[in-house]
């Protein structure tokens, strides 16, 4: 059974929004997943039924539950709320007990940081559920967002929130690609012993995802861990990159950690990021 039962589908009509009912039908192939439609209006002018922008907007709200029934979903409906279209996603996945959200994001044309202040963005810093930012432009192919699933990882206990997920999908999921970057090291000495000792660990995540049937491998690299992460994702051709939002790399009083961050801006592929979970051990996965 997929972790996923109830989604929301948050689209702004564009052509990249056009491609979440495949990101959808991917992570959530259970098709007694409920899933909820959501248009958000800037204001009451553009939400008036009687209006072009309101009809037009249910037609094409209208046209993504066709798509999603033909496929096999029976519990779909549709939802227009209206003012900022951040806050209003997030009090609708509030009352509506959703457990991920879609997303696209345009990434082409920004400037490198153009995506901070974006709705994007500011759902990544704010939401509590599960977010996936879909980056498929509309000239692009969509992939199979499973196909290749990289997994950054700390060690901390945060960091390996997706192993969750990708044993709920094992069927469905090609090969998980673990991910260590070691950023600082006193010495030669020092780096060594830190590469030996994640090599051991990476080593052990990969035979328990054999255990599951799920093809996986590892990589280990030296530097900023945002712009590895993101070589690897072009040399390994990763389809998605599955996080927490947090981590060992966490800044103070910040939602979302600095590694996050950079991965959600300047990635070219698919991102899911998850709420990592409170607990009082983060020493490490392995005791």
């Amino acid at each position: 059974m997929s972790t996923f039962t109830r989604v929301l589908l948050a689209t702004d009509l564009s052509a990249q929004a056009d491609k979440l009912t495949e990101c959808l039908f991917c992570l959530c192939p259970d098709t007694e997943t409920e899933v909820v439609l959501a248009h958000v209006f800037d204001d009451d002018d553009d939400a008036d039924p009687d209006g072009s922008r309101y009809k037009k907007a249910l037609s094409r709200l209208a046209g993504y539950k066709n798509d999603i029934e033909q496929a096999g979903y029976e519990e779909i409906s549709i939802t227009t709320p209206v003012g900022d279209t951040c806050n209003a996603l997030c009090r609708l996945a509030e009352t509506s007990d959703i457990d991920l959200m879609l997303v696209a994001s345009h990434r082409k044309g920004f400037l490198k940081r153009a995506l901070m202040g974006s709705t994007t963005y500011e759902l990544a810093r704010a939401t509590t559920i599960p977010l996936l930012i879909n980056k498929d432009e509309e000239d692009e192919v969509t992939e199979n967002l499973l196909a290749t699933v990289l997994i950054p990882t700390d060690f901390s206990r945060k960091s390996l929130e997706a192993l969750n997920v990708v044993r709920s999908l094992r069927e469905y999921v090609g090969r998980v690609l673990f991910v260590h970057v070691i950023e600082r090291s006193r010495n030669k000495h020092d780096y060594k012993e830190k590469f030996a000792s994640a090599r051991m660990f990476l080593q052990e995540l990969v035979d328990e995802m054999k255990i599951f049937g799920i093809e996986a491998d590892y990589r280990i690299a030296h530097g900023v861990a945002s712009k590895k992460i993101g070589a690897i994702c072009e040399r390994d051709g990763v389809s998605l990159i599955m996080m927490a939002k947090t981590g060992a790399d966490m800044t103070n009083g910040d939602e979302l950690g600095s590694t996050s961050e950079n991965v959600v801006l300047n990635s070219d592929c698919a991102v899911m990021l998850l709420p990592a979970e409170d607990d009082n051990d983060d020493d490490g996965a392995f005791q």
